[in-house]
């Protein structure tokens, strides 16, 4: 009998703690995980240290064609050296949700490297507008939180991962906004809930109790499934 291959979704607005969330149901359902936001910023990284600014669809495919990279948990590697650090700036976060709006941009990470990545495996995936890849997930989760929240979680990440401090909240309040009104209007998988969606609401949330409440609902629906409880329950 073929083993099923399961495929987990978690969508939501940035910095409402995908990424971390997803990668430890990842790693207690012993699945592979990736992050969507890192193709597209990977991407993005590419084009901006090619100096292109205007976005022709011709000349930025040769250049993405050219390059390839490695998806690692939450790492990005490029020449064997990881750059997740690299694509994590606010910025290049703007410039990939200015490219995500473009179709040609998506249809072409979508085939030749998200699709390629998650085939024939039991993966979780973070991302946005992930119904255009994943129509019918195994289990679909929203993730979301108030704008403050994630200003101040970009903060703390700032501080832990790039030893930045003098970062204005709002400064970085006005950019989430700005990037919610991008995904959320854009023509193109905009950001939404999808109807059979479980919203998990993290405002107030830690990350072990956000996680714990994924894996109770993917247990109940796939109780053939085995859960290393351990791993949630190590996170502070």
């Amino acid at each position: 009998m073929e083993k099923k291959n399961y495929i987990i979704t978690i969508n939501g607005p940035s910095s409402s703690g995908k990424s971390s969330a997803g990668l430890e149901v990842a790693k207690s359902l012993n699945f592979s995980f990736l992050s969507t936001g890192n193709v597209y910023r990977s991407y993005a990284w590419v084009l901006q240290n090619h100096n292109i600014v205007n976005f022709v669809q011709k000349k930025c495919l040769e250049i993405m064609e050219q390059y390839n990279f490695e998806f690692v948990g939450k790492d990005v590697y490029y020449n064997g050296k990881n750059i997740a650090n690299e694509i994590g700036y606010e910025e290049l976060a703007l410039k990939t949700a200015m490219l995500a709006r473009k179709k040609w941009y998506r249809k072409w990470l979508n085939t030749n490297v998200i699709l390629p990545f998650i085939k024939n495996k039991s993966i979780v995936i973070e991302g946005r507008g992930l119904k255009e890849i994943v129509p019918n997930p195994d289990a679909d989760f929203f993730i979301k939180s108030t704008i403050y929240a994630r200003a101040f979680r970009r903060i703390r990440q700032f501080k832990k991962r790039f030893g930045i401090s003098n970062v204005s909240l709002d400064t970085i309040y006005k950019q989430i906004q700005k990037r919610d009104y991008l995904d959320i209007n854009r023509k193109i998988a905009p950001l939404r809930k999808e109807k059979n969606a479980k919203v998990i609401n993290n405002t107030a949330l830690k990350r072990i109790n956000s996680v714990k409440r994924m894996l109770f609902i993917i247990h109940k629906r796939f109780p053939e499934l085995t859960i290393d409880w351990k791993i949630p329950g190590s996170l502070k």
